[in-house]
């Protein structure tokens, strides 16, 4: 991209009501770094839905998302080591998906990713849970024809996305629910689903530091093929 161009994060890929979900922002972002590996996107404040947004180079590497002179987003080729924990048990996840996600009483019921008051082929519908005795969460994904690319595979920002929310599942404290915002992920995307190719999320702690929370996520199908994965930092903001 040798000029800046506009992209438009459209109100349906909300996260929080107002703004753009972390996860799908970050891989509308990350389609645009020259990368054979993993980019590291850093979200500078909350995404405007609906509204024109500057897309810039910044130098060889560095990708520059602003509304007007305000820079809200950036993305850089980044090295990104993981040890994902590999598949878990698919009935555990499906216990856990039953009544997981965000419902009415969440300020995330409308999200993009995670929101139980999105239809099917709206919303990506990512339930799950942290399990019981440890910091890992398990979390189901049914990819849907409406979130394929021309390829008739299921297009890599819905799939940054469906890395997003689980994180914090498995992140935060089960006594202390605060508010938590995605600040920065660092995702690679190995394999795209197709729709209707059941999958589960993974998501477990890596570390915490004050108001950073740090989690690791691995999406697999149902066969066990990793598909992508992303270390993502939770900001606590209240």
């Amino acid at each position: 991209m040798d000029h800046d161009s506009t992209i438009v994060i459209d109100r349906r890929y909300n996260g929080p009501r107002l703004s753009g979900n972390g996860g799908y922002v970050a891989g509308m972002l990350a389609r645009h770094v020259d990368a054979d590996g993993a980019v590291e996107v850093t979200l500078r404040a909350p995404i405007p839905i609906d509204t024109r947004l500057t897309l810039a180079r910044d130098g060889d590497e560095r990708m520059l998302l602003k509304h007007d002179a305000k820079l809200v987003a950036e993305a850089r080729p980044t090295p990104l080591a993981l040890d994902p924990p590999g598949m878990q048990d698919w009935a555990a996840a499906e216990r856990l998906a039953a009544d997981g996600g965000c419902g009415e009483d969440s300020d995330f019921h409308w999200c993009l990713v995670c929101g139980r008051g999105r239809g099917v082929g709206d919303g990506l519908r990512v339930f799950g849970q942290r399990l019981d005795d440890r910091p890992m969460s398990l979390s189901l994904y049914q990819p849907h024809a409406a979130h394929a690319a021309d390829d008739g595979r299921i297009d890599t920002a819905f799939l940054w996305g469906a890395l997003d929310c689980p994180g914090a599942w498995a992140v935060q404290d089960p006594g202390d629910w605060r508010l938590a915002m995605t600040g920065r992920m660092a995702g690679q995307v190995f394999h795209r689903p197709r729709p209707d190719e059941p999958c589960m999320v993974v998501g477990w702690k890596v570390g915490a530091g004050g108001r950073k929370l740090l989690a690791g996520t691995a999406l697999y199908t149902k066969s066990g093929t990793l598909c992508a994965q992303a270390l993502s930092t939770w900001i606590v903001v209240a």
